[in-house]
Protein backbone atom coordinates (compact mmCIF):
# COMPACT_ATOMS: atom_id res chain seq x y z
CA UNK A 1 0.00 0.00 0.00
CA UNK A 2 1.90 3.24 -1.08
CA UNK A 3 0.31 6.97 -0.37
CA UNK A 4 -0.29 7.05 -4.00
CA UNK A 5 -3.11 4.40 -3.87
CA UNK A 6 -4.53 5.87 -0.95
CA UNK A 7 -4.87 9.57 -1.94
CA UNK A 8 -3.94 12.45 0.72
CA UNK A 9 -5.80 11.44 3.93
CA UNK A 10 -6.00 12.28 7.51
CA UNK A 11 -4.24 10.28 10.28
CA UNK A 12 -3.83 12.41 12.87
CA UNK A 13 -5.21 15.68 14.57
CA UNK A 14 -3.49 17.75 17.09
CA UNK A 15 -3.71 21.04 18.76
CA UNK A 16 -0.50 22.69 19.63
CA UNK A 17 0.07 23.14 23.59
CA UNK A 18 -2.25 25.76 25.59
CA UNK A 19 -0.32 28.88 26.09
CA UNK A 20 -0.32 31.25 29.02
CA UNK A 21 -3.94 32.01 28.66
CA UNK A 22 -4.38 28.41 29.19
CA UNK A 23 -6.15 28.41 25.17
CA UNK A 24 -4.70 26.82 22.03
CA UNK A 25 -3.80 28.24 19.03
CA UNK A 26 -3.03 26.18 16.27
CA UNK A 27 -3.86 22.73 14.50
CA UNK A 28 -1.62 20.06 13.29
CA UNK A 29 -2.74 17.88 10.59
CA UNK A 30 -0.82 14.58 9.83
CA UNK A 31 -2.09 12.76 6.43
CA UNK A 32 -0.46 10.46 4.17
CA UNK A 33 1.52 13.19 2.35
CA UNK A 34 3.04 15.05 4.70
CA UNK A 35 1.65 17.50 7.27
CA UNK A 36 0.09 20.88 7.70
CA UNK A 37 -0.83 23.24 10.49
CA UNK A 38 -4.14 25.41 10.75
CA UNK A 39 -4.63 28.75 13.04
CA UNK A 40 -7.45 28.03 15.08
CA UNK A 41 -8.72 32.07 14.82
CA UNK A 42 -9.57 32.24 10.62
CA UNK A 43 -9.04 28.15 9.41
CA UNK A 44 -5.98 29.61 7.51
CA UNK A 45 -3.03 27.42 6.57
CA UNK A 46 -0.25 28.55 8.59
CA UNK A 47 2.42 26.12 7.15
CA UNK A 48 2.50 23.50 5.15
CA UNK A 49 4.39 19.76 3.97
CA UNK A 50 2.10 17.93 2.04
CA UNK A 51 2.03 19.21 -1.53
CA UNK A 52 4.67 18.78 -4.58
CA UNK A 53 5.66 22.28 -4.21
CA UNK A 54 7.02 21.87 -0.60
CA UNK A 55 9.52 20.00 1.17
CA UNK A 56 7.83 16.72 0.75
CA UNK A 57 7.25 13.26 2.92
CA UNK A 58 5.91 10.72 1.25
CA UNK A 59 4.24 7.90 3.46
CA UNK A 60 2.86 10.38 5.32
CA UNK A 61 3.09 11.83 9.10
CA UNK A 62 1.33 9.83 11.78
CA UNK A 63 2.83 11.72 14.55
CA UNK A 64 3.00 15.29 14.51
CA UNK A 65 3.97 18.01 17.65
CA UNK A 66 4.79 21.30 17.49
CA UNK A 67 6.11 23.27 19.97
CA UNK A 68 3.76 26.11 21.12
CA UNK A 69 3.86 28.21 18.59
CA UNK A 70 7.50 27.51 17.45
CA UNK A 71 8.77 26.70 13.97
CA UNK A 72 10.17 23.19 15.76
CA UNK A 73 8.02 20.10 15.24
CA UNK A 74 8.54 16.52 16.17
CA UNK A 75 7.44 13.81 13.78
CA UNK A 76 7.68 10.60 13.46
CA UNK A 77 6.46 8.62 9.68
CA UNK A 78 3.68 6.08 9.19
CA UNK A 79 4.13 2.72 8.37
CA UNK A 80 4.87 3.04 4.64
CA UNK A 81 7.04 5.96 5.04
CA UNK A 82 10.20 5.03 3.71
CA UNK A 83 12.15 7.62 4.16
CA UNK A 84 10.75 8.94 7.65
CA UNK A 85 10.01 5.57 9.69
CA UNK A 86 7.88 5.12 12.40
CA UNK A 87 10.23 4.11 15.25
CA UNK A 88 12.10 7.28 14.83
CA UNK A 89 11.31 10.99 16.68
CA UNK A 90 13.00 13.62 13.98
CA UNK A 91 13.52 17.07 15.45
CA UNK A 92 12.76 18.73 12.47
CA UNK A 93 13.07 23.06 12.17
CA UNK A 94 10.76 24.11 9.71
CA UNK A 95 12.63 27.89 9.59
CA UNK A 96 15.72 25.89 8.23
CA UNK A 97 13.83 23.07 6.46
CA UNK A 98 16.09 20.92 7.97
CA UNK A 99 16.19 18.21 10.85
CA UNK A 100 18.85 18.75 13.59
CA UNK A 101 18.46 15.38 15.55
CA UNK A 102 16.58 12.23 16.13
CA UNK A 103 15.81 9.43 18.51
CA UNK A 104 15.53 6.20 17.44
CA UNK A 105 13.68 3.60 19.29
CA UNK A 106 13.34 -0.73 18.93
CA UNK A 107 9.43 -0.33 18.25
CA UNK A 108 6.97 2.17 16.83
CA UNK A 109 6.55 5.83 18.60
CA UNK A 110 2.84 5.69 19.44
CA UNK A 111 2.74 9.38 20.57
CA UNK A 112 4.63 12.43 21.73
CA UNK A 113 3.81 15.03 24.07
CA UNK A 114 6.35 18.36 24.25
CA UNK A 115 6.69 20.92 27.06
CA UNK A 116 9.06 23.96 27.08
CA UNK A 117 11.52 21.49 29.34
CA UNK A 118 10.83 17.80 28.03
CA UNK A 119 10.26 15.83 25.35
CA UNK A 120 7.97 12.71 26.59
CA UNK A 121 7.66 9.68 24.01
CA UNK A 122 5.18 6.91 24.24
CA UNK A 123 5.99 3.50 22.88
CA UNK A 124 3.59 -0.04 23.36
CA UNK A 125 4.93 -0.77 26.54
CA UNK A 126 6.73 1.77 27.82
CA UNK A 127 7.41 5.56 27.89
CA UNK A 128 10.16 7.67 27.95
CA UNK A 129 11.05 11.25 29.28
CA UNK A 130 13.84 13.39 28.21
CA UNK A 131 15.21 16.61 29.31
CA UNK A 132 14.65 18.88 25.57
CA UNK A 133 17.61 20.65 25.31
CA UNK A 134 19.92 17.69 25.46
CA UNK A 135 17.80 15.11 24.71
CA UNK A 136 19.17 13.10 27.77
CA UNK A 137 16.75 10.37 29.49
CA UNK A 138 15.43 11.22 32.69
CA UNK A 139 12.78 8.76 33.04
CA UNK A 140 11.51 5.42 31.58
CA UNK A 141 7.65 4.55 32.76
CA UNK A 142 7.08 0.46 32.14
CA UNK A 143 3.21 0.49 30.98
CA UNK A 144 0.38 -2.07 29.86
CA UNK A 145 0.04 -2.57 26.50
CA UNK A 146 -0.53 0.94 25.07
CA UNK A 147 -1.22 0.35 21.28
CA UNK A 148 -2.90 3.73 21.19
CA UNK A 149 -0.18 5.91 22.93
CA UNK A 150 -2.40 7.29 25.85
CA UNK A 151 -0.48 9.58 28.46
CA UNK A 152 -0.75 13.29 28.98
CA UNK A 153 1.10 16.24 30.55
CA UNK A 154 0.68 19.47 32.49
CA UNK A 155 1.67 22.65 30.75
CA UNK A 156 2.40 24.32 33.19
CA UNK A 157 6.12 25.53 33.11
CA UNK A 158 6.67 25.55 37.10
CA UNK A 159 5.00 22.17 37.31
CA UNK A 160 5.42 18.67 35.77
CA UNK A 161 2.98 15.98 35.82
CA UNK A 162 2.72 13.15 33.78
CA UNK A 163 -0.02 10.85 33.59
CA UNK A 164 0.59 7.41 32.44
CA UNK A 165 -0.95 4.04 32.13
CA UNK A 166 0.33 1.84 34.68
CA UNK A 167 1.20 -1.95 34.15
CA UNK A 168 -2.14 -3.10 34.88
CA UNK A 169 -4.64 -2.08 32.58
CA UNK A 170 -7.21 -0.10 34.07
CA UNK A 171 -5.07 1.33 36.44
CA UNK A 172 -3.87 4.77 35.99
CA UNK A 173 0.31 6.07 37.04
CA UNK A 174 1.02 9.64 38.08
CA UNK A 175 4.48 10.97 38.04
CA UNK A 176 5.52 14.19 40.00
CA UNK A 177 8.81 15.25 38.60
CA UNK A 178 8.74 17.98 41.21
CA UNK A 179 8.33 16.16 44.44
CA UNK A 180 9.35 12.84 42.62
CA UNK A 181 6.55 10.61 43.85
CA UNK A 182 4.20 8.70 41.75
CA UNK A 183 0.72 7.02 42.19
CA UNK A 184 -1.58 4.44 41.08
CA UNK A 185 -4.67 3.66 40.88
CA UNK A 186 -7.40 1.40 39.40
CA UNK A 187 -9.57 4.13 37.62
CA UNK A 188 -11.74 1.82 35.17
CA UNK A 189 -12.37 -1.64 34.97
CA UNK A 190 -11.68 -1.59 31.18
CA UNK A 191 -8.18 -0.86 29.25
CA UNK A 192 -7.83 3.25 29.74
CA UNK A 193 -7.44 4.55 25.74
CA UNK A 194 -8.03 7.88 26.59
CA UNK A 195 -6.21 10.15 29.00
CA UNK A 196 -6.15 14.38 29.51
CA UNK A 197 -4.72 16.37 32.01
CA UNK A 198 -6.05 20.11 32.44
CA UNK A 199 -3.31 22.59 32.24
CA UNK A 200 -1.53 22.91 35.73
CA UNK A 201 -1.81 18.99 36.23
CA UNK A 202 -4.28 19.85 39.14
CA UNK A 203 -7.23 17.24 37.66
CA UNK A 204 -7.25 14.87 35.30
CA UNK A 205 -9.91 12.76 33.01
CA UNK A 206 -9.95 9.26 31.84
CA UNK A 207 -12.30 6.71 29.13
CA UNK A 208 -12.15 2.75 28.78
CA UNK A 209 -12.21 0.93 25.86
CA UNK A 210 -15.97 1.34 26.77
CA UNK A 211 -16.12 4.93 26.15
CA UNK A 212 -19.57 5.40 28.41
CA UNK A 213 -18.53 7.27 31.38
CA UNK A 214 -15.66 9.97 31.80
CA UNK A 215 -13.90 9.67 34.85
CA UNK A 216 -12.17 13.23 36.59
CA UNK A 217 -9.87 13.14 38.98
CA UNK A 218 -7.44 14.74 41.52
CA UNK A 219 -3.61 14.15 40.15
CA UNK A 220 -2.66 14.39 43.67
CA UNK A 221 -4.75 12.04 45.22
CA UNK A 222 -6.09 9.92 42.48
CA UNK A 223 -9.53 10.10 44.10
CA UNK A 224 -12.56 10.37 41.72
CA UNK A 225 -14.14 13.50 41.88
CA UNK A 226 -17.26 12.67 38.53
CA UNK A 227 -18.16 10.30 36.85
CA UNK A 228 -19.74 11.80 33.74
CA UNK A 229 -22.46 9.39 31.60
CA UNK A 230 -21.49 10.17 27.80
CA UNK A 231 -23.96 7.48 26.61
CA UNK A 232 -25.03 3.47 27.11
CA UNK A 233 -23.87 2.52 23.81
CA UNK A 234 -19.65 2.03 23.58
CA UNK A 235 -17.98 4.62 21.76
CA UNK A 236 -14.06 5.31 20.99
CA UNK A 237 -13.46 8.84 22.55
CA UNK A 238 -11.18 10.72 20.51
CA UNK A 239 -11.09 13.79 22.47
CA UNK A 240 -11.20 15.07 26.18
CA UNK A 241 -10.38 18.44 27.34
CA UNK A 242 -11.19 20.71 30.07
CA UNK A 243 -11.57 24.84 29.78
CA UNK A 244 -9.59 27.29 30.46
CA UNK A 245 -11.05 27.67 33.88
CA UNK A 246 -12.08 24.27 34.77
CA UNK A 247 -15.45 24.79 34.55
CA UNK A 248 -16.61 22.53 31.37
CA UNK A 249 -14.89 19.42 30.30
CA UNK A 250 -15.81 18.36 26.53
CA UNK A 251 -15.66 14.93 24.92
CA UNK A 252 -15.73 13.93 21.28
CA UNK A 253 -15.83 10.32 20.19
CA UNK A 254 -16.00 8.25 16.90
CA UNK A 255 -19.99 8.29 16.79
CA UNK A 256 -18.87 12.36 15.86
CA UNK A 257 -21.09 13.52 19.03
CA UNK A 258 -19.59 16.14 21.88
CA UNK A 259 -20.77 15.74 25.14
CA UNK A 260 -20.40 18.98 27.39
CA UNK A 261 -20.53 18.84 31.15
CA UNK A 262 -20.59 21.57 33.69
CA UNK A 263 -17.97 20.56 36.81
CA UNK A 264 -19.44 21.51 39.83
CA UNK A 265 -18.08 20.30 42.97
CA UNK A 266 -17.80 17.05 43.26
CA UNK A 267 -20.79 15.33 42.84
CA UNK A 268 -23.28 18.07 43.32
CA UNK A 269 -24.99 17.77 39.63
CA UNK A 270 -24.97 13.98 40.54
CA UNK A 271 -28.11 12.06 42.38
CA UNK A 272 -27.25 12.61 45.96
CA UNK A 273 -28.21 12.72 49.40
CA UNK A 274 -30.66 10.41 51.31
CA UNK A 275 -32.07 8.48 48.21
CA UNK A 276 -29.21 7.67 46.41
CA UNK A 277 -27.64 5.03 48.09
CA UNK A 278 -31.06 3.10 46.88
CA UNK A 279 -31.05 3.56 43.53
CA UNK A 280 -28.91 1.70 40.54
CA UNK A 281 -25.41 2.97 40.07
CA UNK A 282 -26.73 4.12 36.35
CA UNK A 283 -28.73 7.08 38.22
CA UNK A 284 -25.68 8.42 40.01
CA UNK A 285 -23.41 9.24 37.33
CA UNK A 286 -23.78 12.67 36.21
CA UNK A 287 -25.25 13.43 32.39
CA UNK A 288 -23.54 15.91 30.29
CA UNK A 289 -25.94 18.90 29.94
CA UNK A 290 -25.55 19.18 26.10
CA UNK A 291 -25.03 17.19 23.22
CA UNK A 292 -24.03 18.24 19.31
CA UNK A 293 -23.62 15.58 16.84
CA UNK A 294 -22.05 16.32 13.82
CA UNK A 295 -22.28 13.49 10.94
CA UNK A 296 -19.89 13.84 8.43
CA UNK A 297 -21.04 12.96 4.72
CA UNK A 298 -17.25 12.12 4.03
CA UNK A 299 -14.18 10.93 6.35
CA UNK A 300 -10.71 11.66 5.12
CA UNK A 301 -9.57 8.55 6.86
CA UNK A 302 -7.92 5.57 5.62
CA UNK A 303 -6.92 2.26 6.92
CA UNK A 304 -3.85 3.74 8.99
CA UNK A 305 -5.47 6.30 10.62
CA UNK A 306 -4.35 6.80 14.22
CA UNK A 307 -7.66 9.56 14.61
CA UNK A 308 -10.87 8.08 14.83
CA UNK A 309 -12.92 10.90 15.32
CA UNK A 310 -12.93 14.58 15.92
CA UNK A 311 -10.47 16.38 18.29
CA UNK A 312 -11.98 19.22 20.53
CA UNK A 313 -10.10 22.04 22.00
CA UNK A 314 -10.99 25.06 24.04
CA UNK A 315 -9.92 28.97 22.56
CA UNK A 316 -12.10 31.12 25.04
CA UNK A 317 -13.53 30.11 28.59
CA UNK A 318 -17.02 29.50 26.32
CA UNK A 319 -15.73 28.75 22.94
CA UNK A 320 -14.27 26.22 21.34
CA UNK A 321 -12.73 24.71 17.89
CA UNK A 322 -14.01 21.10 17.11
CA UNK A 323 -12.21 19.80 14.07
CA UNK A 324 -13.69 16.73 12.00
CA UNK A 325 -12.70 14.06 10.24
CA UNK A 326 -14.38 16.19 6.73
CA UNK A 327 -11.79 18.44 6.47
CA UNK A 328 -13.87 20.96 8.44
CA UNK A 329 -13.17 22.95 11.58
CA UNK A 330 -16.22 23.71 13.17
CA UNK A 331 -16.72 27.06 15.61
CA UNK A 332 -18.55 26.47 19.06
CA UNK A 333 -20.08 28.48 22.12
CA UNK A 334 -21.65 27.52 25.08
CA UNK A 335 -24.64 29.62 26.20
CA UNK A 336 -24.26 29.90 29.71
CA UNK A 337 -27.85 30.54 30.56
CA UNK A 338 -29.08 26.80 29.77
CA UNK A 339 -25.30 25.23 29.08
CA UNK A 340 -26.16 24.48 25.34
CA UNK A 341 -23.75 23.87 22.38
CA UNK A 342 -24.13 25.53 18.98
CA UNK A 343 -21.95 25.89 16.03
CA UNK A 344 -21.55 29.30 14.34
CA UNK A 345 -18.87 29.30 12.09
CA UNK A 346 -17.60 26.26 9.65
CA UNK A 347 -14.40 26.33 7.74
CA UNK A 348 -12.37 23.98 5.73
CA UNK A 349 -9.03 23.30 7.02
CA UNK A 350 -8.02 21.03 3.71
CA UNK A 351 -8.61 22.08 -0.05
CA UNK A 352 -10.67 19.69 -1.75
CA UNK A 353 -9.16 19.23 -5.24
CA UNK A 354 -7.91 15.29 -6.48
CA UNK A 355 -11.26 13.28 -7.72
CA UNK A 356 -11.25 9.92 -5.64
CA UNK A 357 -13.22 7.06 -6.40
CA UNK A 358 -14.12 4.15 -3.93
CA UNK A 359 -16.52 1.24 -4.57
CA UNK A 360 -19.74 3.20 -6.31
CA UNK A 361 -18.68 6.29 -4.55
CA UNK A 362 -16.61 9.28 -6.24
CA UNK A 363 -15.79 12.67 -4.36
CA UNK A 364 -13.18 15.17 -4.16
CA UNK A 365 -9.77 14.33 -2.43
CA UNK A 366 -7.75 17.44 -1.29
CA UNK A 367 -4.71 18.82 -2.83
Amino acid sequence: MSSEEIGNRILRLNFNQPNERNINTLLSVGTTKGFRVIRLEDAKINFRCDSETALHFPGGISTLIQMFESQLFCISGSSINSCYPPNIVYFWDAKDGEIKTEARFRSEVKNILLRKDHCIIVLKKITYVYLLNSLRPIASIPTCDNEKGVAASSYDKDKFILATLDMNPGYIKITNFETRETKQALIHENPVVHLSLDYSGTYGASASEQGTIIRVFDCNTLEILHELRRGTNPALISSITFSPENKYLIATSNRFTIHLWRLENPQSSSVTGMFSKYLPTYFQYERSTSKLTLNPDITWTCPLSISVGPAACFVNNDEFCVANLDGNLYKCKINEADLSMKVYEVKPFLDFNESIVEGDREWSSFE
